[in-house]
This record gives C-alpha cells, structure tokens and sequence, in this order.
C-alpha cells in the first residue's frame, strides 16, 4: 500500500500565496482516505460494530477519495496561521476547525485526547501502520481490535505523523476503549492539522513532511466551490458524499478561476 504520497513543487500552479517562506525542495504528506474503503473491506460484520460501538462508525461509509496533490498544496498555500481559515479572493475566509466535526462524523465529548509523554511508551514496540493494519483484521476481541483499530486510522488518516508508524503517544488514549466514544477527536484532529499547518509554513527545510488529516482541506473546498455543472449531495458526514470524482472535476479546473463561496447547506443527520 502506499503510505506516503510524494510531493514536488514543479508539480504546483505558482502563486505568490504558496509557500510563503519555502522557494524549492519537496515535501509529502501521509494522509491516505483511499486506504480507508480498502480496510473497511477487510473487516467483519462483529469488528464493524465494534466501530460502531466507539463512534467511529461514520468511517465505515466513508467515500472513496483520491487526494489530490497539486490542489493540497495550494489549499495550504490558502491557510492563515492567524485565523486558522481558507482565505479565497473577494475576502470569502472559511475557517477550518468548526467544519471538522461535520466532515469526520466522529466523536467531540467532553473528555480531551491527551497524548503520552515519551517516558510513558519509549519502551513500547514500534510498529508499522500497514503491518498493524493487517494484524488488526483477524483480532476478534473487543478491545484489543478497538485499540489497534484507533492506532491504525490515527496514523493513516485522522493524525498521520511524518513516519510510517504508529503514534505511540496516542496508544494510552486508544487503549481507554471504554471512553472512546466520549473523548474529544473532533477537536484533536483539528488541533493536529492546524499545527502541522503551521509548521509546514514556517519551515525553510528543502524537504517537509506535512502532519494531519489534509483531506478535511478537500472536503472544505470542493462543498464550498459554486459551479452550475458542479453539484455535490447534501448528507451528514461530508466524507461520506464527497468522492474521488468530486475531487477529480475540482482539480481539473485552474483552482483560482474557481467561484467560492462563504457557506453551504449541508444536511446534517445522525450517523450510524
């Protein structure tokens, strides 16, 4: 499977606004949405409803969705660090965070995600993502699939780091199975990606790896785009609809001769 997705700036529409500090070198990104449908796949009908049980179920439908790397790259050339927004011409800025519950579908309770000093798992063993993801389908106990299942889509997709592994800081608050459905992913996954964000932005190194869930970037843009060929269904959450071929139209359009707008009418139902 690939686990990260190279990027090289040649690849890129040049535009004042990408890039700010950065004028050569690559960088990459390791948020994978395609990878997701393709677990799913593997996994029973018992190991689903254990997803279900912790909130996550939204992930179960998700649509299958290619990211797009020149179009990545230029919705982060977009990004304020100072409003944490998508800031488009005719002054249309559509912040980041509030959207994210309604892309993701997941759990924003009332407990934080607290992620581990280094004392705490340095003795821990290392793990691939993809060898786990593996592993993880024929685990049938509740909790031990519960955990390796967080453990996986944490690291592929909601809060890819800059290596292939696991995040062990994160295995304490996957191992709480119990409170899953109560603890705050909302409001991690936004914090992980708007400081990967502004890392990147920051970073003068000729080569970057960009953390966190980039896809949500995506998923803002194409529901805010207005086109009269373009139509993207309404439904709650927007990973669910928003697909590959939305995606595909989109990129194959100059991205700033794109009309968009400040908000959009999105159905909001209860996920399963």
């Amino acid at each position: 499977m690939p686990w990260a997705v190279a990027i090289h700036q040649a690849d890129l529409p040049r535009s004042p606004l990408l890039f700010s500090r950065r004028q050569s070198g690559t960088a990459s990104y390791r948020c994978s949405p395609h990878l997701i449908p393709q677990i799913v796949g593997l996994l029973s009908e018992e190991q689903k409803g254990f997803v279900r049980k912790i909130g996550f179920g939204s992930l179960l439908s998700m649509a299958d969705f290619e990211i797009n790397k020149a179009l990545t790259l230029w919705l982060v050339g977009r990004f304020s660090c100072e409003t944490e927004a998508l800031e488009f011409e005719g002054g249309v800025s559509i912040p980041v965070r509030p959207l994210v519950k309604s892309i993701l579908g997941i759990p924003s309770g009332p407990i934080p995600v607290v992620q581990s000093p280094y004392s705490h798992f340095s003795s821990t063993k290392v793990r691939k993502a993809k060898e786990l993801a593996e592993e993880m389908c024929g685990i049938t106990e509740e909790e031990p699939f519960c955990t390796a299942f967080m453990m996986v889509i944490l690291a592929i997709y909601l809060a890819p780091n800059t290596t292939m592994l696991v995040n062990r800081s994160l295995l304490g608050a996957a191992q709480k199975v119990g409170n899953l459905k109560q603890m705050d992913w909302c409001g991690f996954v936004a914090d992980y990606l708007l400081k990967g964000l502004m890392e990147f932005k920051e970073s003068d190194a000729p080569f970057v790896l960009l953390k966190g869930c980039v896809h949500i970037l995506s998923v803002i843009f194409i529901d805010h785009v207005k086109h009269a060929e373009f139509q993207v269904p309404n439904g709650f959450p927007r990973l669910r609809v928003v697909s590959t071929a939305h995606n595909k139209w989109v990129a194959s359009h100059p991205f700033g001769s794109l009309l968009v707008i400040s908000s959009r009418r999105v159905c909001l139902c209860s996920c399963a």
